[in-house]
């Protein structure tokens, strides 16, 4: 097959995988965070519970045409336009690659996922399309112009991507990482030099992200209720700690609790720990006194967290082992939800804010049935899917030595990697075991893999 009939081949299956997922998903899945998002959109004010940028993007894109469907339409661009550059660096991909593409087409966390609207799914397919930007810079060097449209729409997607999840800057961490590599290896007058260069070039770069985060969020957070969400999310998760912490070890001793905040210590041994799960925390807030007690006020469940990890840190360790653990493999008996379809109809209030109906027709009812016959297989499964990332990257190191530092597999080890990094991330801030968080990690996984299988091992793909 001739080079550009297979790019065109290549181009053919991706877009036939894009109209059917905005077939099957048309006008999008709302779950309830969603919605509360949409409604706050809407309104023009947020809670920063969640990151604003979601709520914001929504309220645009339900001014544009209610229902927020253009998200839905340009979010999934993001991946579906991602995955086709990032195949595209090789002049001929190879045939196999078709095949490999076509079932990432029909697979559930490809074809339904990208119809949910998540903070989790805008983040990951900025994420993608950002490295890919970022690697076609890299192959364009020498075209200025080219290469400076292309690192500002790398650099703007990896700032969307900070900004949709609260671990999100790991990607850009990554990605400058690969940009230096990448200047590293530009002619200079001498080794320093070059290094010195790659090292601005980096630096610039996540300042450049870092200052478009933080003028994004105080632009957002002058819109917001007052609300101190990211303190309270950090007690939710010290509270949660320290109940498996207990779970596991009954007569572990809070003496800071005890002395300052005895009603806590109380509902962590007699409530939270008979009833912790590492499945999640939100049946905590269930609890008698537990919307409460959850989120305490003060700094004593936050010092007596630090207790917990700088006195018992193999107990802490085994805690947040068994949580991370749930969040990775996402097992149904734990009641992990895994499939999103719909318009949630469970806050009649939250859903005529947002402009919305509940919904659940029989198309919805067909995304659900196609999910449900993958559970418990590979293809929903991100063990699988970091077992692939692991095999691609290792194929990547094998070809390195003979095939030298082509910008494309800098940048592909590059997302690989911040794929697994995002993932470790969550054995420290996890508290739920939602499918969903660790998408980044599918799609990388497919992505790498792809672009693997895709590139000529007797080429530097050029």
């Amino acid at each position: 097959m001739a080079g550009g009939n297979s790019r065109i081949a290549v181009a053919g299956v991706i877009l036939l995988g894009y109209v059917a997922s905005l077939a099957v998903n048309f006008p999008g899945h709302f779950p309830p965070d969603a919605l509360w998002q949409l409604a706050q959109g809407r309104a023009g004010r947020y809670n920063t519970w969640h990151p604003p940028i979601m709520a914001w993007l929504l309220g645009l894109a339900d001014r544009l045409h209610p229902g927020a469907w253009l998200f839905v339409l340009l979010t999934a661009a993001l991946f579906y336009g991602g995955l086709f550059a990032l195949v595209a660096l090789e002049r001929r991909p190879r045939p196999i690659s078709l095949l490999l593409i076509a079932l990432w087409m029909v697979s559930p966390v490809v074809l339904i996922y990208q119809g949910v609207v998540l903070k989790d799914v805008l983040f990951a397919n900025a994420a993608l399309a950002g490295f890919a930007a970022l690697a076609w810079a890299g192959r364009l060097w020498d075209s200025v112009l080219r290469r400076s449209a292309l690192l500002a729409a790398s650099l703007l997607l990896l700032t969307l991507a900070a900004l949709a999840r609260q671990n999100g800057f790991i990607p850009p961490l990554f990605a400058a990482s690969a940009l230096a590599a990448i200047v590293l290896d530009r002619p200079a007058p001498s080794k320093r030099a070059r290094i010195v260069r790659a090292g601005v070039w980096a630096s610039v770069a996540l300042a450049l992200v870092a200052g478009g985060d933080v003028l994004a969020t105080r632009a957002l957070e002058a819109h917001a209720d007052g609300r101190p969400e990211n303190a309270n999310h950090l007690k939710v998760l010290q509270v949660y700690d320290l109940a498996g912490a207990v779970r596991l070890d009954p007569a572990l001793s809070l003496p800071i609790l005890r002395e300052s905040r005895p009603a806590l210590e109380r509902f962590l041994r007699d409530q939270a720990a008979l009833h912790y799960r590492a499945a999640g925390a939100d049946n905590l807030f269930a609890l008698p006194d537990g919307a409460e007690m959850m989120i305490p006020p003060g700094a004593a469940a936050g010092q007596q967290w630090i207790g917990l990890i700088r006195s018992h840190p193999w107990l802490y360790l085994r805690t947040r082992t068994r949580v991370w653990w749930t969040t990775l493999t996402t097992p149904l008996s734990a009641g992990c939800p895994m499939i999103i379809t719909g318009i949630d109809g469970g806050d009649p209030n939250v859903l005529a804010a947002a402009g919305l109906s509940a919904r659940q027709n029989a198309k919805d009812e067909w995304d659900e049935d196609f999910a449900s016959r993958f559970l418990g297989g590979p293809l929903y499964s991100h063990v699988f899917y970091g077992a692939l990332l692991v095999v691609a990257l290792t194929g990547l190191a094998v070809r390195w030595p003979r095939l030298g530092r082509d910008p494309a597999r800098i940048v592909t080890a590059a997302m690989g990697l911040a794929a697994l990094a995002f993932t470790a991330s969550f054995f420290v801030v996890s508290i739920d075991c939602d499918y969903r968080f660790l998408y980044f990690l599918d799609i990388a996984a497919m992505a790498c893999l792809t672009r693997l299988v895709a590139s000529r091992p007797s080429s530097a793909g050029h």
